[in-house]
This record gives structure tokens, C-alpha cells and sequence, in this order.
């Protein structure tokens, strides 16, 4: 663990950065310094345990001291304290128009002490989402890879959010009553109430003081990203978009692999030529995770240029047919990559009270499942044109998708499928298609994905139900 001993170099980079808070009219126990502050967690410097932050700490003040008593007794000058200690207070830093914020937060990320976010004495100003989107697309990826300044910008952003749609509230003539209303509130109230949430019972409350509250924050979380009264918004949405014009046509996800995809790596920085990635390029899926999770502005930026791509082609580009409507909403997983949700409103007349009239008909009953079955395929059969053992030495996601532009393109699509089914699509049970039956025993526990399915040998329609089932 090395430790510069220039302490007047510290003293003047602390002082660039933010006010000396020891020197604030507040309360400071200046007799104890503990030697493990409360402050951010900096999951970048996990490598230096407290222990060895406490033992350096005081090898220095042993050392100090004992260099202070032997050159007070030969009338020696003795230096200032070698150890740099972080100023701490009781008052929380300004984080609006404060430049100074960041580069004190977080001094390694800016060593010379410029390059500040919302620096008002650059000539072109700057918004502070858009130069955090600079910062974490830099080449030298030291912000993409430092965790805690993401979560602090992130934060910084909701708070933010949260407190302009306040504002914009509270400027509303009617908020006037509610303001009256919430002042008789006291902390208890609030208190008992919050208890009860926390136990699940806050399902109906008879204080309307309360229920104005709610609905106040349920309306200014609402705009907050990733706050829980954000989904509730969008369902609002959804439910205005289904009175309007109907329920949707298709419900589709799409969750990309980016452990496995070359862009997701190029991204990232790795040197990979992506109109001939070689499988010997690539390195093992270990290695592949470890790249992805250090860069995650890498793998949001693959995942937004797939989503787009996506849109453009099979939504907006006509693939599905005409498109009245669309809304999406992304969401992570437990292991933080993303995916999408897609509901899609199909511009045609066959809604689903006149289909289920014309699925009477039995001419139309049988166009409609010759139209299925053309589209819809689940037989490998159809796609071999010869027996090939399937090659597990490399993902399927991993390699590049057959050019249309080349004259063997209808083989290798051939190919590429069976590959992808072969590989990726024949189920295997595992704790996910269970993991709504924990609390059955072992022998009533049902796959939610509900495999294995019975075999139809040929498709139909039930005239009276109006379910599709194919062969």
C-alpha cells in the first residue's frame, strides 16, 4: 500500500475541490478521529481492507511521533502530519451549480482538478446528463469502470428528477389545499404509516391526510427513472393506448445476449474485426463475462443499437405488417443485463371479437392455418439438407449472421438455424421452470414453461374457444 508523503500537494488538491469543512461553524469532535469514517462505499477500492487502512494509520502516527520526539530534542523544525485525512461534517454538500462536487468525490477520476461537470466558466454550457454520457464513453474507460461514480451520478439524476417535478407541483394553484392538508401531519402519523406498509397491511387507509400524501409522491416518483410508481405510469399508459384502440396484437421480449455478441466486445474496446469474426478470436466465456461486466457503458450501448436496429426493421420496416402502435419498457435481470418488453398494435381489422366471428367459417379456418403454418415452422427437418454434427465450441450468438448479399446465403441461413435450435431451443429443465412451485412438494411441481408439451399431428382450431393450437 503505497502513500505519498507531499502534504502540501493534498492540501492544495482538497482545496480546489470543495470548502474545508473543519473550518464551518458546526460541531467537530477534533480530540478522536475515527479511523473508519462513515462514507461511500468506493467497491473500486475493496482491495484495501479497513484493517490495512487502520494499521497504516497508525504505523504513520507511531512513526510521526517518534520522529516528532527525537527532532524536538535536537531543535529540528518538524513537518506537518504526512497522513492526508478526509474532511468530514454534518451538512450535506450542495450538488446543484457545486463544479467542485464530483472532482472531491472522486479525485482519481480527475487528477488535475479540471474537467468538471456543470462548469459554468466554459464558454458553451453543458448539460450534466450529456457530459456524464462523454465521460462514461471515454477510451480510457476509467469512469465506465469506476462503479460508485455511476451510482452517484445515477442518484444525483433521480434526486434531481424528483425534486423539479415537485417544484412544478407545488407551483400549481390547487396544491394550495393539499399544503394545508399535509401540514397537519405530524411524524408520527407518518411513522405509523410507513409501519404498516413494512408489514403489508397498508392496503386501505382512512386517513385522508395520509392518501394525499401518497398520491402527491405517487405523482412526482412517477417521473423518477427506475423508481417503483414509474411502472405504475407506464401501466396507466398502456391501459389509456388499450381504451383507445383495442388490445394489443403481440406481446413480445427480446433478451439479447451480450456475454456472447462480438459487438457487445468491440465495444468494449477489444480488437475484433466484425465483418469476419474468427471463433479463435474470441476468448473463452469466462473471460467474455469479466470484459462485459467491467464495461457497462459498453454493454448498454450494444443493447440500445440492437433495440433500434430492432424497431427500425421489424417494427417500423413493415416485417410484421402494418404497425398502428407500440410501446416498450426495459427492464434488468438478477444479473443486471437488460431486456425489452414489447406490446405492438397491428394495423388491420381482424380484432378479436369479428376474427372469433369468421373463425365460424371453415374456409377461413383453413387459410388461416395454411397462413400459420407457413410462417410458423417446428420441424428441423425441413431446414437439413444434410446430417451434421451441431459444434459446441463456440456459442451460436457468437458468430456472425449469414450476409444476404452472399449467393450461398439460403444455406448458411439453413444452417444457422438448426445451429441456434440445436444449441439454445430444446428445453432443459432447471431451477427457473420452478421457481413459482418452491413451496410444492417435488412430485406436484409443474415446469412453467410447460414442458414436455403433448405432440399434435396436425393443427386446429377451437370454433368454440378461438385457441390455436399447432402441430
Amino acid at each position: 500500500m503505497q502513500v505519498s508523503t507531499n502534504v502540501e500537494a493534498s492540501e492544495n488538491e482538497r482545496a480546489s475541490y470543495i470548502p474545508n469543512l473543519l473550518n464551518v461553524s458546526e460541531s467537530n469532535n477534533t480530540a478522536a478521529v475515527p479511523l473508519i469514517p462513515s462514507a461511500v462505499l468506493d467497491v473500486n477500492g475493496i482491495n484495501i481492507s479497513s484493517d490495512d487502512v487502520a494499521e497504516h494509520l497508525l504505523e504513520r502516527m507511531k512513526a510521526q511521533t517518534t520522529d516528532k520526539t527525537r527532532k524536538t530534542d535536537l531543535g529540528e523544525h518538524v513537518p506537518g502530519d504526512p497522513v492526508y485525512m478526509i474532511p468530514r461534517g454534518n451538512k450535506p454538500v450542495n450538488e446543484y451549480s457545486n463544479p467542485n462536487l464530483l472532482l472531491g468525490i472522486f479525485p482519481t477520476l480527475f487528477p488535475y482538478g479540471c474537467g468538471a461537470v456543470e462548469d459554468f466558466s466554459r464558454p458553451v454550457k453543458i448539460d450534466f446528463r450529456e457530459h456524464v454520457r462523454y465521460l462514461l464513453s471515454l477510451g480510457d474507460c476509467r469512469f465506465e469502470e469506476h462503479y460508485s461514480f455511476i451510482f452517484v451520478v445515477l442518484n444525483i439524476l433521480q434526486r434531481r428528477a424528483a425534486c423539479f417535478h415537485a417544484h412544478l407541483m407545488t407551483s400549481r394553484p390547487y396544491f394550495q389545499q393539499s399544503a394545508e392538508i399535509l401540514e397537519s401531519l405530524s411524524s408520527a402519523d407518518i411513522a405509523k404509516a410507513l409501519l404498516n406498509i413494512s408489514k403489508g397491511t397498508y392496503s386501505k387507509v382512512t386517513d385522508q391526510r395520509i392518501n394525499t400524501l401518497m398520491k402527491h409522491i405517487r405523482v412526482v416518483s412517477g417521473h423518477v427513472m427506475g423508481s417503483a410508481h414509474s411502472r405504475s405510469t407506464l401501466r396507466t399508459k398502456i391501459h389509456s393506448l388499450c381504451f383507445n384502440i383495442g388490445l394489443p396484437s403481440l406481446f413480445v421480449t427480446i433478451n439479447p445476449a451480450d456475454i456472447h455478441s462480438p459487438v457487445t466486445l468491440y465495444f468494449a474496446g477489444v480488437d475484433l474485426n466484425l465483418d469476419e469474426v474468427l471463433p479463435e478470436a474470441l476468448s473463452a466465456s469466462y473471460e467474455r463475462a469479466k470484459i462485459i461486466a467491467t464495461h457497462p457503458a459498453a454493454t448498454e450501448k450494444f443493447f440500445n443499437c440492437l433495440m433500434k436496429s430492432i424497431l427500425k426493421s421489424l417494427v417500423l420496416g413493415g416485417v410484421l405488417g402494418p404497425v398502428k402502435a407500440y410501446v416498450g419498457t426495459v427492464e434488468n435481470q438478477g444479473r443486471g443485463s437488460l431486456h425489452l418488453h414489447l406490446l405492438i398494435w397491428l394495423n388491420h381489422e381482424f380484432t378479436l371479437t369479428p376474427l372469433k366471428e369468421m373463425i365460424q367459417n371453415e374456409d377461413f379456418r383453413e387459410k388461416l392455418l395454411q397462413y400459420l403454418e407457413d410462417i410458423v415452422k417446428e420441424d428441423l427437418d425441413l431446414f437439413r439438407e444434410e446430417i451434421e454434427p451441431v459444434e459446441n465450441e463456440v456459442a451460436p450468438a457468437c458468430l456472425p449472421t449469414p450476409n444476404p448479399v452472399r449467393d450461398d446465403f439460403q444455406r448458411m441461413f439453413r444452417k444457422d438455424i438448426v445451429r441456434i435450435v440445436e444449441t439454445s431451443n430444446i428445453h432443459k429443465h432447471s431451477a427457473t421452470c420452478y421457481k413459482y412451485s418452491k413451496a410444492k412438494p417435488d412430485d406436484s411441481k409443474t415446469c412453467r414453461m410447460h414442458m414436455p408439451r403433448v405432440l399434435i399431428k396436425s393443427s386446429n382450431i377451437d370454433v368454440s374457444t378461438g385457441q390455436t393450437t399447432m402441430r
